[in-house]
């Protein structure tokens, strides 16, 4: 399965003027400020990653990244996944996400809390073993773990789940 990935890298805090460019600050090396990332599909799926600031390991081929916004968009079912931190590996297709992690789905009615979460971008696979809060429609879910898949038509929460119902 082949996919596009194009880089556009912005630098929200300040435009550089190439006149007033001295020297180059080597510590900043593999650094981004302001980052959009899109996978297109050719079955028609988006996954679009914006992000504060990208560091890039390339010895390690991994990507980090600082408050990501990640954006999937299934034909026009949009599911948005927030955190403090996110890191892609395995040649852009393996993701994690680490602090106050939030997936919400309008359509679906769905929202997910926790601290850290890993999938696959393909497959929209996810799973995590730190509590979960979920929310959908007028239910409210609490485990200790869970897996989703296919981003979210599946999901299974371990551990002593409580279910409540509003």
């Amino acid at each position: 399965m082949t996919a596009i990935l194009a880089f556009n890298f912005i630098n929200r805090n300040k435009q550089i003027n190439s006149d007033n460019i001295k020297t180059i600050d080597t510590s900043k090396e593999g650094k981004t400020v302001g980052v959009n990332i899109e996978q297109n599909q050719p079955n028609g799926e988006k996954i679009e990653i914006f992000a504060d600031l990208m560091e890039e390991n390339k010895e390690k081929k991994i990507i980090k990244l600082i408050n990501p916004i990640t954006k999937i968009t299934k034909k026009s079912d949009v599911t948005k996944i927030t955190s403090k931190y996110g890191y892609i590996e395995n040649n852009y297709s393996r993701f994690k996400l680490n602090k106050n992690v939030n997936i919400h789905n309008s359509k679906k009615k769905f929202e997910l809390k926790t601290e850290e979460l890993s999938g696959i971008f393909n497959t929209g696979d996810m799973h995590t073993n730190s509590p979960v809060n979920i929310q959908i429609s007028n239910s409210k879910i609490i485990g200790s773990s869970l897996t989703l898949k296919n981003y979210g038509e599946y999901v299974k929460v371990f551990g002593k789940a409580k279910l409540i119902i509003y």
